[in-house]
């Protein structure tokens, strides 16, 4: 729990970053929770050299918001599944009338003609054999 006493030991005791380091094995992914990746030099330095380093904000990025998001990306890239729906106000139903929809924005190609199969294409044709029609794209 936290309290004062705990805070005042934590103030007095050493630090043992370096053992602490130690214990993190090999192919971690170790994310920095800082205002700015002070520590990113010396775990590099002690870190297995598989291990992966992240910092989640910069003192010198003036976009925070935007190298936050690229270490969310990073973590993605990582392999590490990353629920991004927590970073965002839930959606309230029904959406509200002030909403444009999308439709307007979006513009279809229509230069080129594409043969749609009906679903009488699929249907056998009485014989017991599958029909087969074929399509040329391109």
């Amino acid at each position: 729990m936290l309290n004062t006493s705990y805070l005042v030991n934590n103030l007095v005791s050493p630090v043992l970053f370096y053992d602490a380091v130690c214990k993190i094995p090999p192919s971690a992914i170790v994310i920095e929770v800082a205002p700015h990746g002070s520590m990113k030099v010396l775990l590099q330095r002690t870190l297995h050299s598989d291990c992966d380093y992240l910092s989640l904000m910069s003192m010198k990025e003036p976009d925070n918001l935007h190298y936050f998001l690229s270490a969310v990306g990073k973590l993605f890239s990582f392999g590490i599944s990353v629920d991004t729906s927590k970073l965002y106000p839930p959606i309230e139903y029904p959406v509200g009338t002030g909403i444009s929809p999308l439709s307007p924005g979006i513009k279809w190609d229509h230069s080129t003609e594409w043969a749609v199969p009906s679903w009488e294409d699929f249907v056998l044709d009485g014989s017991g054999d599958r029909s087969t029609t074929s399509y040329e794209v391109g």
